[in-house]
């Protein structure tokens, strides 16, 4: 091997190390100030009874869950060499459920969210009426139900086992993997993206259809027109899913690309190529994992309200 080609390999690789040792902290300082200023915001008398704030509310408090059950936690196994894992069988796989819920709900709330606004936006009278914060709750609790329904064969195949002269967390039966390989990128990103796609273009049809009507009734505009507060909610979600798949993208496809070439068509890549397939697939999970942190910033930019109401917290926080 030239020595060139040497350097090129440890070049990629200790970029990736680099990745792993710089990226997580930033995203647990940005997440943690990021999400419980939506938590602050969302709870109050202004926002708290709009349905879409609900799931931007429960959106940031399961980004939490997100950002220390396994962003953290990996990030300090990662620096200490520690496995949190390796004493217990048991740990491994209450761990990974635990993890891995919060991780597949990450980029669920805002299809939440855009199913509300969809429904807020509706000609239909009944569909309207499902836009509603008890509905939104209850929405909430089913949807965790659901998904460690979904996920509680995960805990049956993951376990600690002896890997490369350590213990590690890890799945025990080939089948499952190939299950696997493929369920987890579906469930947790690509059937959400789909999802947004489908209701964000729905959205914008509805807003222009109501915006028509309101020009062409206007005796009754002023029951037509949407008010501001649901305008601004349907622009930060409108932005957030536009955020959401340009973060997620790279993730569905680094994923499909593993699922298909590498395990189901059993190609090998060269030594480069594999440190390249790693470095692009770190690079990758952390885009993917920023959707924890944006949404706050992202409403900052586009909502005066929020901006509004984020002046009053301060100013609250400040003066007192």
């Amino acid at each position: 091997m030239s020595s060139s080609w040497y350097d090129l390999l440890l070049s990629i690789y200790n970029a990736t190390i680099n990745m792993y040792k710089i990226i997580p902290p930033i995203h647990i300082a940005f997440g943690t100030f990021g999400n419980v200023f939506n938590m602050i915001i969302f709870t109050r008398p202004n926002l708290r009874n709009n349905p879409c704030s609900i799931y931007f509310l429960a959106s940031s408090i399961n980004n939490l869950f997100f950002i220390y059950l396994l962003t953290a936690l990996r990030y300090i196994s990662f620096m200490l060499d520690l496995n949190f894992t390796q004493s217990s069988n048991l740990l491994c796989k209450i761990s990974i459920l635990v993890q891995y819920v919060p991780f597949s709900l990450v980029i669920w709330f805002p299809v939440l969210a855009s199913i509300d606004r969809f429904l807020s936006s509706s000609r239909t009278v009944r569909l309207r009426q499902l836009s509603s914060v008890s509905v939104a709750r209850r929405v909430i609790i089913g949807i965790y139900i659901v998904f460690l329904l979904i996920h509680v064969h995960m805990p049956i195949f993951y376990e600690s086992a002896w890997d490369n002269d350590a213990f590690g967390c890890g799945i025990s039966s080939y089948q499952y993997f190939l299950f696997f390989t493929f369920f987890g990128p579906i469930v947790a990103c690509l059937l959400p993206i789909l999802l947004m796609c489908i209701f964000a273009i729905s959205i914008v049809h509805n807003v222009r259809s109501t915006r028509n009507r309101v020009f062409q009734q206007t005796g009754v505009a002023r029951n037509e027109r949407l008010r501001s507060e649901d305008r601004q909610m349907a622009t930060m979600l409108l932005f957030q899913i536009l955020v959401t798949i340009l973060l997620s993208l790279p993730y569905v496809s680094t994923s499909l690309y593993y699922a298909f070439d590498l395990v189901i068509l059993d190609n090998t890549l060269s030594l480069l190529g594999q440190i390249i397939f790693r470095c692009a697939q770190a690079l990758a999970m952390f885009l993917f994992y920023t959707n924890s942190i944006t949404g706050f910033y992202i409403y900052t930019l586009t909502s005066p309200k929020f901006r509004a109401e984020m002046q009053r917290c301060v100013n609250e926080i400040g003066f007192g």
